[in-house]
């Protein structure tokens, strides 16, 4: 503690610039205290000392030493105590100068600047809090998901991949969903392309991740699966593989889905694929949604899905996850007996016994 406290002051933006490259490096990742920000123990040290946080910030601001400071940042906001303490902490000063770097066309920075939001929304109690500063920007997340949509739109070969978890993030709280469901903007359907993007995993599980969350709001469902927005074949596309299906079949799929041929590749990601699973377990929450989905093919889909997650390249987790979907599908409305199945009222004992075996595949 002691030495940590010796090299505060030379991350001050008074100190001499080769003592500040000095004292970033060491906390970045050096011999010095072990490189601080890349150990648990060492970001629990760090956060304990806020005019350090303070200092880091200011330091992003200057050219010679920014991007070790950013880059302390996206270390330190890894773990969930340093996320918590940074937005305790610093979130007024930092959402707003991680915002504008990343709309800064010839910004070097801005894929680290992408991790650090990403990193402070990923904890579900610290969202609304990170929102607040975001929507206090006027049409922030508009124009961040206008730097998302145009590739290449970073002139330094930043990829700003990190905005589709940001994204996902965000619409873990209901005020982050809203924007993107919002339909005069058009936000959802600028950004539904992505979930079929192949050059990066983490841009497409991020945009999967956000049509996840949309999806857990039945208020909505009417109008994802309209014509208008029309999010089904988005979600099945990456479900369906190589397997060849019958005319009356085909004819039953959404016009995207129809005889997709001998070469058509199923997501890869377990991840993704439970993501997108989950998505049409939300979506058969209401009647009509159950209806349009049986009407569409999904069954069939989860059909050959199901046969692969059996196989040696398929995945358990997954697996559950579509019979869960496919043994809701495959009932009769009578059976079912509600219109909308997030209006039930479950007993607390059967809660607890869910919520146990949720953590249990967690593990």
């Amino acid at each position: 503690m002691e030495a940590l406290e010796e090299i505060v002051p030379f991350l001050s933006k008074n100190a001499r610039l080769d003592l500040r490259v000095v004292s970033l490096s060491h906390v970045l990742g050096g011999f010095f205290l072990s490189g601080l920000t890349g150990s648990a123990e060492g970001i629990q040290l760090l956060v304990k000392n806020e005019t350090l946080l303070n200092n880091l910030l200011n330091l992003t601001s200057e050219e010679s030493v920014a991007k070790d400071a950013v880059l302390c940042l996206v270390n330190i906001t890894a773990e969930v105590i340093g996320a918590a303490v940074v937005v305790d902490k610093l979130s007024e000063r930092l959402v707003p100068a991680a915002y504008e770097a990343i709309l800064d066309e010839g910004c070097r920075l801005s894929d680290a600047w992408c991790m650090v939001l990403c990193n402070i929304t990923r904890p579900e109690h610290l969202v609304e809090r990170v929102l607040k500063h975001l929507l206090a920007i006027e049409f922030a997340l508009e124009k961040l998901t206008t730097c998302f949509t145009r590739i290449n739109y970073n002139k330094q070969k930043c990829h700003l991949n990190y905005l589709g978890p940001l994204f996902s993030n965000v619409s873990q709280s209901k005020a982050g969903r809203d924007v993107f469901c919002n339909q005069a903007t058009g936000l959802l359907r600028r950004l539904l392309p992505f979930v079929h993007h192949e050059g990066s995993i983490v841009r497409r599980g991020g945009a999967v991740g956000l049509l996840k969350n949309v999806c857990f709001d039945s208020s909505v469902h009417e109008w994802l699966l309209s014509e208008e927005i029309n999010v089904l074949p988005f979600i099945l596309l990456p479900l369906a593989g190589p397997e060849e299906l019958d005319d009356e079949t085909n004819d039953k799929l959404p016009v995207d889905l129809q005889y997709l041929g001998p070469d058509k590749k199923r997501e890869e990601d377990p991840d993704v694929r439970k993501m997108l699973v989950e998505s049409l377990a939300q979506l058969c929450a209401t009647r009509k949604g159950r209806s349009h989905l049986r009407g569409q093919g999904t069954y069939e889909i989860l059909r050959e899905l199901h046969k692969f997650e059996c196989s040696p390249d398929g995945d358990k987790v997954v697996l559950s996850a579509v019979e869960n979907v496919v043994d809701i599908l495959i009932r009769t409305e009578e059976e079912i007996g509600e219109d909308n199945l997030k209006e039930l009222e479950i007993p607390d004992d059967v809660k607890a016994k869910i919520d146990s075996m949720s953590e249990e595949a967690g593990k």
